[in-house]
């Protein structure tokens, strides 16, 4: 008789991070554990591939309101109280700072993954003052916390939010480069020239500085498209999202494009010219990750988790942090470019994303340490 496959549960923001950032994880681990998930389902990936692999249980979102915070904690306390996992792995700030409180108090080892911080160090805002008071508490009893840059990791350590002994760095959720390969255009030589942004529409992410740069260049350069992939997102404050009525006065004024979520982002990106992130700060950009081994040029802004993946004036550009102007010109840079030079700039970015971010690095420093947690190996 065949042992039994011990448990291991994710606390993950929605069920789209289970499917386009941590599906090569999680089907690795399916082989060795039983793997369910505690997010938010809507019914996006009804009969996506990891059904029947994967279950799922819809734990609604993790918001900062008091009263939706603390029934979305319930939630998680009854899901894993009856699971009984060997440990737990969350992903991104408020699972991570949730999930802990949860583990902690029904002693569920625990590996954390803080996919970014934002403007956590810095900011004086009521929230992230919050967060702050709660990661000295939250991670204390955490087995490990990954990090997908080295800034991050040395600021919650000299923080002392975490020790050294509980940091670990991984490059990102990695890329794999087989399933994110070059694709032919589908596009007819219509002579268009496509910037592609891809985020959930939050304001961290640049997408107003993406906007202004397409309502400054769309006059002068009338072949030019601006598009946008991503949902209008609740999660965050709304000083920091973008309104449906601000949304659909950029679609009326022909600024942009609107794509709305997609499952599959692979044709979108072959068929631009070039892939923009003009985030505020990043823990790795999977975007990025993902367009580079597609082999198209990026623009990005100088800030980390998007400079480790942009080299400036090799396989893209960089551009100032929360500046429109400055977006533009890297944006019109781009467009003075011939197609072999940007050509080139994508094949430089796939040989990158190979030689540094393959996901097999990243997949196995997790298995390991879930091994480490239930085997002591």
């Amino acid at each position: 008789m065949s042992e039994e496959k011990k448990k291991v549960a994710l606390i993950e923001n929605h069920e789209l991070g289970v499917y386009s950032i941590r599906h090569d994880l999680v089907m690795e681990l399916s082989k060795n554990y039983e793997i369910t998930v505690l997010t938010e389902v809507d019914g996006s990936f009804e009969n996506g591939d990891l059904e029947g692999i994967v279950k799922f249980v819809d734990v609604g979102k993790s918001v900062l309101n008091p009263l939706s915070a603390a029934k979305y904690n319930s939630k998680l306390h009854k899901a894993l109280k009856e699971l009984k996992p060997a440990v737990c792995l969350t992903f991104t700030i408020r699972p991570a700072i949730y999930g802990n409180i949860v583990t902690r108090r029904l002693k569920i080892p625990t590996i954390s993954t803080i996919t970014g911080t934002g403007p956590l160090f810095d900011s004086k805002s009521v929230s992230y003052r919050v967060a702050r008071w709660l990661y000295k508490r939250v991670l204390k009893k955490t087995k490990f916390v990954f990090f997908p840059n080295f800034d991050d990791l040395n600021g919650f350590v000299e923080r002392k939010y975490i020790t050294k002994e509980q940091a670990k760095r991984v490059p990102g959720s990695g890329v794999n480069f087989e399933k994110y390969q070059p694709m032919p255009f589908t596009r007819s030589n219509d002579g268009k020239f496509i910037f592609l942004f891809i985020s959930r529409l939050v304001k961290d992410k640049g997408v107003m500085e993406f906007v202004e740069a397409a309502s400054m260049l769309k006059e002068s350069y009338p072949d030019a498209e601006f598009h946008i992939i991503g949902p209008l997102w609740g999660g965050n404050k709304k000083s920091l999202t973008v309104t449906k009525e601000e949304l659909n006065g950029w679609i009326e004024k022909k600024w942009i494009v609107y794509h709305d979520k997609q499952k599959d982002v692979k044709p979108f990106m072959a068929d631009a010219d070039c892939v923009v992130m003009p985030s505020y700060r990043e823990g790795m950009s999977n975007v990025l990750l993902e367009a580079a081994s597609m082999a198209r040029p990026l623009i990005a802004t100088n800030v980390t988790g998007c400079r480790d993946i942009v080299d400036d004036g090799v396989n893209g550009f960089l551009c100032n942090v929360k500046d429109g102007k400055d977006l533009a010109a890297k944006m019109k840079k781009m467009m003075s470019l011939s197609a072999a030079e940007r050509e080139e700039m994508g094949k430089k970015g796939r040989e990158k994303m190979i030689r540094e971010f393959d996901k097999r690095i990243v997949v196995k420093t997790y298995i390991q340490a879930i091994d480490e947690v239930v085997h002591g190996k």
